[in-house]
């Protein structure tokens, strides 16, 4: 069989280092029309501005260097075309290509809508941060194509590709397998109404998974020692927030643990610190950031305050609802989960704080934009996380809050079978244990199951989180909500 000769043309597809090259080197590369200035009867030139990931470089086509067929076809070139150009670098007095050869890649449409937002190329306005509102984050869903195509939000979701990449290289070097849950569920949490429910053929009720959770459970009792799972995952939202989607991406995670719950807290810990430092770090990573300050300000400047065993801090549930009344004035209800608004205020507290306060000095690793919120009572936690020996009021859970707001939660799970049947009976409402719904989950303890817990993320809040983006939209390519179904 005949071997494949491919083209020799060497691409130079990185418009700042090709700027860096020397006089008169030779490049190729391919990037969009960003701009083409008209040509006058006159000149015996045209000038474009190309465009590639947030980098711009301009050109000039001239009578002489190429064919008047190459210049007539420049001329009639749109903005948003994809061209491969080649020529030599001019750089003096000032930056540009001597273009020897263009061919199109792609024609553009002539007058496509722009973006809302800027590509900040030289003489154009950049976007100011605090303009970017909900108005306006609705017309950029609207036209998504075009505000994505602008580095620094395309830096986003690249980012978050990484985010993906850095969760798998940190759990299956951790000896953790991968684990597909399904997606269709015929199972459901009574009084729970945030499932969406499926046409199924003639079966029973089908509804979509808001959670791989049981399933990965389940795989521990097949003898998996450490599983997760990454995957979209679906809620009921009825209501339009900057905060939930009705589709969205989590980590799941579960595994047996050795010796002590908190095992999986430090697995949590270790997963968010491993994240945030690779994307703080590795240039590739460090490039995206970049990109993505020119929206975003606060883009990366995550503070990670460990102590000296390399933790972030812990509050118990107490300790943070005592802050928020005695030092932060807040008149909150000890029973009720943390409001949005807690979250933050305790974010801002711990992320300006010192040790040294009376309220603080048993709280290490401070200042930090990390921290963890420990022994949550039990009607704020599901009904088969594990209560904490000797202390029936309080559980062992934990809610990890990155910048003012939950990003991970996670628990001991309960793992008798017995105890897993009264805890579903004392639910409230219950849960039936006997109902065929739930016979492969509740079978899967009678054989026993490992000591063991878990942890879930959203890990669209958590690049929202670690980029400062201000609505949960800003951090999925495709947004769902309760009135958003394209693009």
């Amino acid at each position: 069989m005949a071997s494949i000769q491919l083209p020799s043309i060497s691409l130079q597809n990185n418009l700042t280092k090709i700027q860096l090259l020397s006089q008169d080197s030779e490049v190729t590369f391919d990037a969009r029309i960003h701009e083409v200035q008209a040509r006058s009867p006159a000149a015996t030139s045209i000038s474009l501005v190309l465009r590639d990931e947030g980098s711009f470089v301009a050109a000039s086509v001239e009578e002489g260097v190429v064919d008047n067929s190459t210049l007539e076809m420049v001329q009639i070139l749109t903005p948003e075309s994809i061209v491969r150009v080649s020529g030599n670098l001019v750089s003096a007095p000032t930056t540009f290509i001597q273009v020897s050869k263009i061919v199109v890649l792609a024609n553009a449409l002539a007058d496509l809508p722009k973006g809302v937002v800027s590509h900040g190329a030289p003489g154009e306005e950049e976007a100011i941060e605090n303009q970017l509102g909900a108005l306006v984050l609705h017309e950029r869903l609207n036209n998504r194509v075009a505000d994505v195509k602008v580095a620094a939000t395309g830096a986003i979701f690249k980012l978050l590709s990484g985010i993906f990449q850095l969760a798998v290289e940190h759990q299956t070097t951790g000896g953790f397998h991968w684990v597909s849950t399904p997606g269709l569920i015929n199972y459901r949490i009574p009084g729970d109404d945030d499932y969406f429910p499926v046409s199924y053929f003639d079966n029973e009720q089908v509804w979509l998974a808001q959670t791989g959770e049981f399933h990965l459970q389940i795989a521990l009792a097949m003898d998996f020692k450490r599983v997760f799972e990454i995957r979209d995952v679906f809620r009921r939202e009825r209501k339009v927030s900057s905060r939930h989607l009705t589709e969205y991406t989590a980590l799941e995670v579960m595994m047996a643990f050795e010796h002590d719950w908190q095992e999986i807290l430090y697995s949590a810990e270790s997963l968010i610190v491993f994240i945030i430092r690779s994307l703080q770090q590795k240039d590739g990573y460090r490039t995206l950031i970049n990109l993505a300050k020119r929206l975003y300000s606060s883009a990366g400047d995550v503070k990670l305050g460990l102590d000296e065993d390399g933790h972030f801090p812990r509050l118990k549930f107490v300790e943070a609802k005592g802050l928020l009344h005695n030092l932060l004035g807040f008149d909150t209800d000890d029973r009720d989960d943390f409001t949005r608004e807690e979250e933050a205020a305790l974010s801002r507290l711990l992320s300006g704080a010192s040790s040294t306060g009376l309220e603080l000095q048993t709280v290490k690793g401070l200042p930090t934009d990390v921290f963890a919120i420990t022994d949550w009572p039990p009607h704020l936690r599901p009904f088969n996380v594990q209560t904490t020996e000797g202390d029936e009021k309080k559980t062992n859970s934990f809610d990890i809050i990155v910048r003012g707001q939950e990003t991970c939660s996670g628990w001991q799970s309960i793992h008798s079978y017995n105890k897993m049947r009264q805890a579903m009976a004392a639910r409230d409402p219950p849960i039936d244990p006997d109902a065929s719904m739930w016979h492969t989950y509740i079978g899967a303890y009678e054989a026993g199951a490992p000591p063991q817990g878990g942890y879930g993320m959203g890990l669209n809040r958590l690049l929202q989180n670690v980029i400062g983006l201000s609505d949960i939209h800003e951090a999925a390519l495709f947004p769902r909500n309760a009135q958003r179904v394209s693009p």
